[in-house]
């Protein structure tokens, strides 16, 4: 029986009717980030007044709503629709509605908060009181010795005390440095200045002393998880240079050079040099996101307890509390990353699910987490990280079958799922890549397809070797060592396929070469499905101008007849040799033919 359009959507794992109103949710945002900055930073600098301002808004309002009133005329007109679609068109315009009213509420308050209203008039000296929110690592410039992100509760300018939420990209230098925890409160004093890179507006740099003085610990959770992550540190200290970088940010998402460290020690020993020129490597080789902590750690972890929890024959409720718990041990072991966000509500709601009842829905699940987490930060609709991870799952859920269905007729089946899985999240994740930097990787499927046999294996070690460094150092050690050796094997290919310049196709930049990749990519798949239809209808055309019965077709690809070939011979001629009878009755008969 044929299902309508709304059917498929609904069929096991392919609910899609979530995707346009996470489309709708995503774009509503930039639109209103990019509004709010055309509306209001002209205006700070005097171009406009708040007459221009209300004719602006006043303006778009009333072509909004000639839009909607055009599209329901023509909607009533020209097609007739569904409730089904009465239903989606609802629920994309209260989505849109939503995420506009959100982006808007959030950039204002920024925009108005008194550290931002006072960063625009320039360079501040002030005293606050705030939390550190991120780790210590080595800062991005040369003015500073680390960096980390801190959210402000209070500042006093001159003397005035005034209340904030800002958050500020913080930087110190020296003895300052050892004095900032994760998670604890402190007393600032430094100046205020517009931030001109990163994800922060305001940067925050300490005065030499006394610029952060403790007011309250790290709660208990967060010290643990710091002596967990310095053990950790301490059990890579003794492994070979590659290994210092790379097994960390395998592991949790941190590059061991990009680790603060406070004493001397084998660490601060990396060479700086060789670890740009490792990243450049990896970047042009296109194997980049595994510096970062991906969806595949929650992947293997969740695989993890749902085998164990269905040997131990446990109720659903008892699997998802299992997994949910594992997802935020996880993400709270983890350095903050948008990946990390997007993969742990993804991962809760995929437990939620398991709760219920339901099969868990990938693009379901997918389109949720878009759409709660852009309306709660809407900040993260114009982060790279989250976009990549999101393009990267999104590519995987819808790509991957298709792509593999066509690979496994010239190759084997576990080669031509890791090609499809590769090829199929680089072609979502390209034009958010070609916004970041215009080149496309050319050697990024073979670099994956080398290095995905030692991925789950020095992922997982890294893991357990997080998880007993803090108690048994020697096993820690041991650990690491052993996930240094899967790292060795992405960094030979990295120098490998990335020593050269003509690894990367050099692109147009800007929006301007994210739409040119879309349109290749499109052009592309048009010309492989084209070329497939052909060669169907040849087939089907053949058949009908030949002699009459079915025609002969090939149903196993060429290395499945291979492999039968190869296993039934020797039985053949083991039947010829072992269990020949030469009497009169079976005189003249082929053995394989015989009944044994």
């Amino acid at each position: 029986m044929r299902m309508d359009g709304c059917g498929r959507r609904e069929q096991g794992s392919r609910d899609w009717r979530m995707l346009p109103v996470a489309l709708t949710v995503w774009a509503a945002a930039l639109g209103t980030r990019w509004l709010f900055a055309a509306v209001m930073e002209p205006a700070a600098d005097g171009w406009w007044t708040d007459v221009g301002i209300g004719w602006v808004l006043a303006a778009g309002a009333f072509g909004a709503a000639a839009g909607v009133g055009a599209g329901i005329a023509v909607v009533r007109g020209w097609w007739r629709p569904t409730r089904a679609a009465v239903w989606m068109m609802t629920m994309v315009c209260c989505a849109a509605l939503t995420a506009c009213v959100s982006t808007w509420c959030s950039n204002a308050i920024v925009w108005h908060d008194p550290v931002s209203v006072r960063v625009r008039d320039g360079p501040v000296h002030a005293v606050m009181q705030g939390t550190v929110r991120a780790p210590v690592t080595v800062a991005d410039t040369f003015e500073a010795d680390c960096q980390s992100e801190a959210r402000l509760t209070q500042v006093t300018i001159d003397g005035v005390s005034m209340g904030t939420s800002a958050a500020v990209r913080l930087y110190a230098s020296g003895a300052q440095c050892a004095v900032l925890e994760r998670d604890a409160r402190y007393r600032l004093s430094g100046h205020l200045s517009a931030n001109e890179f990163g994800g922060q507006r305001v940067r925050l740099t300490l005065d030499d002393a006394h610029g952060a003085r403790l007011v309250s610990s790290p709660p208990l959770g967060g010290r643990i998880v710091a002596h967990m992550q310095e053990a950790f540190f301490a059990a890579t200290d003794d492994l070979s240079e590659q290994a210092r970088v790379l097994v960390p940010g395998l592991t949790i998402g941190v590059l061991g050079s990009e680790r603060y460290v406070v004493r001397s020690s084998a660490a601060s020993d990396i060479d700086a040099t060789y670890a740009g020129q490792l990243e450049e490597r990896f970047r042009r080789s296109g194997i980049m996101h595994l510096m970062a902590v991906s969806g595949g750690h929650f992947v293997l972890v969740a695989a993890l307890v749902r085998r164990l929890c269905a040997r131990l024959l446990a109720h659903r409720y008892v699997v998802a509390t299992a997994t949910a718990g594992a997802y935020l041990g996880l993400s709270a072991l983890m350095f903050p990353s948008d990946s990390v966000t997007r993969a742990l509500t993804m991962g809760c709601l995929t437990a939620a699910a398991t709760a219920a009842g339901r099969r868990p829905q990938a693009m379901s699940a997918l389109c949720w987490t878009v759409v709660i987490v852009i309306v709660a930060r809407p900040d993260m609709a114009a982060s790279y990280g989250f976009a990549l991870s999101c393009a990267a799952v999104f590519g995987i859920i819808t790509c991957t079958g298709a792509i593999a269905a066509r690979l496994e007729r010239f190759l084997p089946a576990i080669v031509a799922e890791a090609v499809a899985l590769t090829v199929a999240a680089q072609c979502c994740t390209l034009p958010v890549q070609i916004l970041m930097e215009p080149a496309v990787p050319l050697m990024s499927v073979p670099a994956n397809l080398i290095v995905t046999p030692v991925v789950g294996t020095a992922t997982m070690t890294g893991l357990v070797c997080l998880l007993t460094a803090w108690c048994c150092p020697p096993v820690g050690g041991a650990l690491a060592w052993v996930a240094g050796w899967g790292t060795k094997v992405m960094e030979c290919c990295a120098m490998w396929l990335g020593g050269d310049d003509r690894m990367t196709l050099p692109w147009a930049d800007g929006v301007t070469g994210a739409v040119s990749v879309l349109g290749a990519e499109a052009a592309i798949a048009a010309l492989v499905t084209a070329v497939d239809r052909l060669r169907t209808d040849g087939r089907r055309l053949q058949a009908r101008t030949d002699e009459p019965g079915e025609p002969w077709q090939a149903m196993r690809n060429r290395y499945e007849r291979i492999g039968l070939w190869i296993n039934q011979t020797p039985k053949v001629f083991g039947s010829w040799e072992d269990q020949a009878d030469h009497s009169s009755d079976n005189r003249g008969k082929c053995p394989a033919m015989r009944r044994d």
